[in-house]
């Protein structure tokens, strides 16, 4: 068995044997960073890395016209809506006549106990008047 010393003598011919190998190679490396450096080329790569190229503008290939009519540009007038309060509704909504209320088919409720009985009439559609004048129609789904 070897001796505490002459393992660690193997150990460090082994790293030795392990560095050597790579030393050269660092050496080229380091070489060609060097040069680089004096080149300036990392330097021209990090400002072409910063500028954004400007986006040339491309046109639309042309169609041939197809059909009798001929190929116009489009063109409307403009009719800006009347000046309102900002949203579609303008508050207050007020309910201008009870009697155009809709319902649904009457529900009853009964009691546990069987000595009452409730007659629920569920809205249908109310018909709301907003402050500009306009009608706006709540319409509510069926209870289950």
């Amino acid at each position: 068995m070897p001796t505490l010393a002459e393992q660690r003598a193997a150990i460090s011919a082994g790293v030795n044997r392990t560095r050597a190998a790579t030393g050269a190679d660092e050496r080229r490396a380091t070489g060609k960073r060097i040069e680089a450096e004096r080149r300036g080329t990392s330097v021209v790569e990090d400002i072409n890395r910063l500028i954004t190229p400007v986006r040339q503008r491309r046109t639309l290939r042309s169609v041939a016209p197809v059909g009798a009519v001929p190929v116009t540009r489009g063109r409307g007038n403009y009719v800006p809506p009347p000046p309102r309060g900002g949203g579609g509704m303008a508050s207050p909504l007020t309910e201008q006549d009870y009697a155009a209320r809709a319902f649904h088919a009457p529900r009853y409720l009964e009691t546990s106990d069987g000595l009452f009985t409730l007659e629920l009439l569920p809205p249908a559609k109310i018909v709301m008047t907003d402050a500009d004048g306009v009608n706006h129609d709540f319409n509510y789904a069926a209870p289950p």
